[in-house]
C-alpha cells in the first residue's frame, strides 16, 4: 500500500483491489449519487447485482487489474482495466465517490493504472464515456493528449495511447 497527496493536500492510500473488498464496494455503491452511478455504469442502477460484484472483484492482477483508493478503511475510488489478450489495448473504468470528485483522485488512480499497464505490455486504453460527462472527458484530454475521441450517439469512445503507440 502507498499513500499519495491529492491536489487539495489530503492524503489517500492506494492498493490493489482484492476479492475481500466486495463489501466495501457495496458500501461505496450506496454512497454514490444517481448521477455518478449513471456516468460510471451508463445506465441507472438501484442496487449492485451479485454477478456484477463478482465481475468487479474477479481480478488476476495481470489482464484484470484494479487499484483502490482507501480512506478510513473504506474504498472511495477505483480505477480498473480489463484486457483481452487479442488486442493491444485494455478497457478502463474509473469510479470516484462524490465527495472525493474534483480533488485529483481520478488522475492519481489513472496514472498508477497507466504505469502498471505499460509494464505489462498494454499499449493503450479504451473507454466509453457519456458525452455529457465533461469531467471525465477533461481528464482523458489532460492525461492522454493524443487520445482519439469518437462520438457514437450519446457516448464517446476514447482510445488513449500509453506511449508512442497509435492505432
Amino acid at each position: 500500500m502507498s499513500a499519495v497527496a491529492l491536489r487539495d493536500g489530503s492524503w489517500i492510500a492506494l492498493r490493489p483491489l482484492e476479492a475481500s473488498d466486495r463489501e466495501r464496494l457495496v458500501r461505496l455503491f450506496y454512497r454514490l449519487s444517481p448521477e455518478t452511478v449513471y456516468h460510471r455504469f451508463l445506465s441507472p442502477l438501484h442496487d449492485p447485482s451479485d454477478a456484477g460484484l463478482d465481475r468487479l472483484v474477479d481480478l488476476d492482477h495481470n489482464d484484470r487489474e484494479a487499484i483502490a483508493a482507501i480512506w478510513d478503511g473504506e474504498v472511495v475510488g477505483v480505477a480498473r482495466y480489463f484486457r483481452d489478450r487479442s488486442a493491444p489495448t485494455a478497457d478502463i473504468a474509473v469510479l470516484i465517490e462524490d465527495g472525493w470528485q474534483g480533488r485529483g483522485l481520478g488522475a492519481v488512480l489513472l496514472e498508477q493504472l497507466r504505469e502498471i499497464a505499460a509494464g505489462r505490455g498494454i499499449e493503450g486504453f479504451t473507454a466509453t464515456i457519456l458525452s455529457e460527462n465533461r469531467p471525465a472527458i477533461g481528464l482523458v484530454r489532460k492525461l492522454f493528449p493524443h487520445a482519439i475521441l469518437t462520438l457514437e450517439g450519446p457516448e464517446l469512445t476514447a482510445l488513449m495511447p500509453l506511449g508512442a503507440w497509435l492505432p
